[in-house]
């Protein structure tokens, strides 16, 4: 992935502030320190708007007169003037170099046109031709003269424009040559530079303070309110008490890069040599507001030290779904940045965005009428859109605990009986939705029910949305949490939608219905492995193709056969039946001749995936290297949409996916260069997917990529490739336990077993071969006979192999007696679930060889 100019920059800044937060005593700091000798800030500010032959700025004169009063409620003694030509600029410029002689702290802000040509940055007047760019005020000396006369400058340059001069401009510089006009933005001082430690420098000289209102070379937006973005960053972060200016200008930075969706980034450079405080402030520091401000402040120095990658990611996630990134940070700091329950960060982001942007679209202000409730939800409201998801919440809970008092005192015989209720129902209905922003699922679900409770007897409409949002809830808790318990309530709660919808049927919506409840269906059958539910799940969805046919509904019918396929090679699978996986490919190809790639792309290539899998599960069954074939050609194509750029993630588990059905098909085929391709896709699938940001991606990649190493082992006979594979498996535990994923845990085990019994045989080890036994009987306890008879039989093969070897070695007849049971087990198994006919000569071959054993006399 390609560096930007923009983080190189913020690399610059960060380590700029940190360098003089170190290393710095107090400056100004309380008014009681100040109190010996009365401390003095003088302050200019220009404001450029009305300029007359170069391209006008709207919010110039407007910023200008919010930073003034904002100073001078500061304690500066303030100096504004507007719309200067060369003459009146100049002079401002002068009076306030000498004004500033005898004061502690001189702050000159501007905003309006500047350029930078030959190394130097000019302020322009608004009386310049755009022909002749003469008389423009140069910042340098102004620099110079200002921190020879105080101990502390400041300069705040809003005047990062777009370049307003014809193309080819130039400007005589200092040395009387011409220069031309950099296209966008302002260049670094050359005037700021650390102060020296010896020499004849001042002591009372203590250095400047640089702010751009964009990085150097980058233009600076003009703003479409009545402020800039910068101005309005300054006038709300200025009043922070308690914070050192190094820490204010970093809120400022990351205020203005979330205002404008990162499309520009505030500049500073410090060459302070003291940390500087502003004494006195007129900002209010309790209340619920001045709490909003704390958490806004906090969250801005968090995001300033949020690293790039992650930076990046909400960055993309808030582009894509067209959502704010202040409350994706905000989440971010209730998620604790790491990933939580086995979820990966970006699904988590993601799927946090698509409730903001639904809760916006839907949220009902007008429903609320009682004083506190209106206040605590405006605070809530303002606290979600300033990213403090976390205070939003506590404001809903007080929301929700004066709702649950007015429910308690409510008279049901008042005559706005009904009015109240719905008022409590949607205080109810907000406080899930803000749970739901902050993955707080389970207590979205019971303020769901609770607004539920309070409609049900008036509005059906209302009743049946609030069902099936506590079932969503409940489904959401049951996926991230690893809550079974969650998902029956889930069903339940849809269950009791699904009885009120009796009362005015609707075909779609009651199909989308019974959709949801077969997708809890199903994650409960691969979660308990249980396949009734399962079952359960796929008659819904044939139920639902039924009343939905593809002529009449085209996209529901593809949607509900991507569903079916899925469910279907889940179920093939497990039972061995190649007739489920026909129909699992029949269903999948019939969606996507509806979902194409030319007009859902993204969908278009998850089902390609899913075709994969099918085939290579077909081929699992089939042997034919054909098979694998088929599949790496439908991951191929799915690659084609998910990009390493545009979807690091999805590609990453097409990588992984791809891995598999190449080494499948080299293991089949014979041809070990498949399976070294294998290799290289699972290595790259790792490069983006960690176990921080993916972890079921990376964990599948982990137990692919060890599957390749054993392949390769046996096709190549170079057995340093078995403890590769026995290393990629047990990192893969990390992730896969029995409590998350017991069926992944338990295949991960199963394989263990398989390469300690490939390992003991060629090192000649009991000691590897006990180890074996020890990972394939803690597969086998994860895995029932009754559901899942096809991997129980393999595990109980595989057991009978390294029984087998113990007992030779060891001359141990109970170990054998053992073994024999185990193969008799399999091939039983096998053979009853009509797998066993090309199975059935190596078990009875096993059976035979421990019986002649058996029956020899004892040494």
């Amino acid at each position: 992935m390609t560096t930007a100019s923009l983080p190189i920059w913020r690399m610059i800044v960060r380590q700029a502030l940190v360098a003089f937060a170190a290393s710095m005593i107090v400056f100004l700091a309380t008014a009681a320190e100040a109190q010996d000798r009365a401390l003095k800030g003088i302050a200019l500010v220009i404001g450029q708007s009305g300029y007359a032959a170069l391209p006008a700025l709207a919010n110039p004169a407007n910023d200008a007169r919010l930073i003034s009063g904002l100073l001078g409620d500061l304690g500066f003694e303030v100096s504004t003037v507007l719309d200067a030509d060369h003459t009146r600029l100049s002079r401002a410029l002068r009076r306030f170099a000498e004004d500033a002689e005898g004061s502690d702290v001189a702050l000159l802000y501007f905003a309006g046109h500047g350029i930078e040509a030959g190394g130097e940055n000019f302020l322009v007047p608004v009386d310049t031709a755009p022909d002749d760019p003469q008389g423009l005020v140069a910042l340098s000396p102004l620099l110079s003269e200002l921190q020879a006369a105080v101990p502390v400058t400041i300069l705040l340059l809003d005047a990062c424009r777009t370049n307003p001069f014809p193309p080819g401009a130039t400007i005589a510089t200092e040395g009387g040559s011409p220069a031309p006009v950099a296209a966008a933005g302002l260049g670094a001082l050359r005037g700021v530079v650390p102060m020296k430690k010896t020499g004849g420098a001042d002591p009372d000289t203590l250095g400047a303070v640089i702010g751009f209102a964009a990085e150097p070379g980058k233009a600076a937006l003009d703003g479409t309110g009545g402020s800039s973005p910068y101005a309005a960053a300054l006038a709300k972060h200025l009043p922070a008490a308690g914070f050192a200016f190094g820490d204010v200008m970093t809120m400022v930075t990351e205020e203005v890069y979330l205002a404008t969706a990162a499309r520009q980034l505030p500049w500073t450079n410090a060459s302070l040599r003291r940390q500087l405080f502003f004494g006195l402030t007129p900002e209010e520091r309790k209340g619920d507001e001045a709490q909003i401000r704390g958490e806004r402040r906090k969250l801005l120095l968090t995001i300033a030290a949020t690293p790039l990658p992650t930076r990046q990611l909400v960055e993309q996630v808030a582009n894509t779904n067209g959502v704010p990134m202040d409350a994706l940070y905000g989440m971010l700091d209730v998620l604790g940045v790491d990933v939580a329950a086995g979820g990966d960060l970006a699904r988590q982001l993601d799927e946090g965005a698509r409730r903001l942007k639904e809760i916006v679209a839907s949220r009902n202000a007008q429903s609320r009428t009682d004083p506190e409730i209106v206040r605590l939800a405006a605070l809530a409201d303002t606290a979600e859109k300033e990213g403090a998801i976390r205070l939003a919440l506590s404001f809903r809970e007080q929301a929700s605990k004066r709702a649950g008092e007015i429910d308690s005192a409510l008279d049901e015989a008042e005559s706005d009986i009904e009015k109240r209720r719905r008022e409590l129902s949607q205080t109810f209905e907000d406080h899930a939705e803000t749970a739901l922003l902050n993955f707080d699922f389970q207590t979205a679900a019971l303020r769901y029910a609770d607004a539920f409770a309070q409609v049900e007897r008036y509005d059906v409409a209302r009743s049946y949305f609030l069902k099936v949002s506590e079932g969503d809830a409940w489904a959401d808790q049951g996926a991230w949490h690893v809550d079974n318990e969650a998902f029956q309530r889930s069903l339940a709660a849809y269950d009791k939608a699904w009885q009120i919808g009796r009362s005015a049927p609707d075909a779609r919506r009651d199909g989308d219905l019974r959709g949801n409840m077969a997708i809890v269906m199903t994650q409960l059958g691969e979660r308990t492995m249980d396949p009734r539910w399962l079952d359960q799940a796929a008659e819904i969805y044939r139920a639902i193709l039924k009343d939905r046919p593809r002529k009449k509904f085209p996209l529901d019918w593809a949607i509900t056969n991507l569903d079916l396929g899925v469910l279907l090679n889940i179920l093939g699978q497990r039972t061995g039946e190649r007739s489920q996986l026909d129909e699992a490919l029949n269903a999948l190809e019939g969606a996507s001749q509806i979902i194409t790639k030319k007009q859902m792309p993204e969908e278009w290539a998850g089902i390609q995936l899913n075709i994969s899998n099918v085939h290579s599960s077909i081929g699992d069954i089939s042997g034919e290297p054909e098979d694998y074939l088929d599949a790496s050609n439908a991951i191929e194509r799915a690659l084609t949409v998910w990009t390493r750029e545009a979807r690091p993630q999805l590609w990453a588990s097409a990588q992984s996916n791809l891995g598999a059905a190449l080494n499948s098909y080299g293991e089949k085929a014979g041809k070990p260069e498949a399976v070294q391709r294998a290799i290289k896709a699972q290595q790259a699938a790792l490069t983006v997917a960690t176990p921080e940001s993916s972890p079921g991606t990376w964990a599948q990649a982990q137990g692919n990529l060890a599957t390749a190493y054993v392949t390769l082992a046996e096709l190549t006979n170079d057995y340093s490739n078995l403890r590769r594979a026995l290393e990629a498996y047990r990192s893969s535990l990390t992730v896969y336990t029995p409590q998350s994923d017991a069926a992944n845990f338990a295949g991960v085990r199963y394989n263990e077993g398989r390469i300690l019994l490939r390992m003991g045989r060629i090192e000649n080890s009991m000691a590897l071969l006990h180890e074996a036994e020890q990972a394939l009987g803690v597969a086998i306890s994860h895995v029932h006979r009754a559901q899942l008879p096809i991997q129980w039989a393999r595990i109980r093969s595989v057991t009978g192999e390294v029984l087998r070897e113990l007992g030779e070695r060891g001359k141990d007849r109970n170990a054998l007696i053992d073994a024999r049971a185990a193969f008799e087990d399999a091939r039983t198994t096998f053979r009853d679930n009509g797998m066993g006919d090309s199975g059935q000569g190596f078990w009875e071959k096993q059976i035979a060889a421990i019986d002649a054993q058996l029956a020899s006399p004892k040494p």
